[in-house]
């Protein structure tokens, strides 16, 4: 920023924020021997530094008015363009395990890229023949279902839920709970 013909009055000034600098490192380096005091004031130094590049930064965005290249001249870098996102694969059919537990099966499905939650979803023959599902969210592509009637025949799919409202299942696939 010292001397960038961008940013000719950033708040704070270039040598608030160098004093800003000192001040949170000297407390650092007084911070060797666990005083809680000086850990107490090196903290509040901390605070200091980080609100006051929190206001170069806020400073930088108004001054680039989207521009990189001058924001890239500040020292600070630029983020990523948000792109759209890519639409979700189909995933392939869940591998169906039976669990530890009687009454229990497990869900398996491959990661898809772009995926922000799966639902595991089952149901008896009955249940799947009148749309009622029974779903299990899951933040891995991989679920354990509970309280399942051993004995019974189940069908289970995997939704995977993308960014923007995407939703995508897998084919069905059945197996008997132990």
């Amino acid at each position: 920023m010292t001397g960038n013909p961008n940013f000719p009055a950033p708040v704070p000034s270039v040598v608030e924020m160098e004093q800003t600098v000192t001040a949170f490192f000297t407390a650092l380096s007084n911070c060797s021997e666990a005083d809680r005091l000086k850990i107490a004031i090196k903290n509040q130094k901390r605070d200091a530094l980080i609100e006051a590049l929190h206001q170069w930064a806020f400073y930088v965005l108004l001054r680039a008015n989207g521009d990189a290249a001058v924001a890239l001249s500040s020292g600070y870098n630029v983020g990523k363009t948000p792109s759209p996102a890519p639409p979700l694969v189909k995933p392939e059919a869940p591998v169906i395990e039976s669990g530890l537990n009687p009454g229990e099966l497990i869900s398996k499905g491959k990661p898809i890229a772009g995926a922000v939650t799966y639902i595991h979803q089952y149901g008896t023959e009955a249940m799947v023949a009148n749309d009622n599902w029974q779903s299990m969210p899951c933040s891995k592509s991989t679920c354990v279902l509970t309280s399942l009637t051993p004995g019974t025949k189940y069908f289970c799919r995997i939704a995977v839920v993308g960014r923007k409202e995407q939703l995508v299942y897998s084919d069905i696939v059945s197996r008997i709970a132990a």
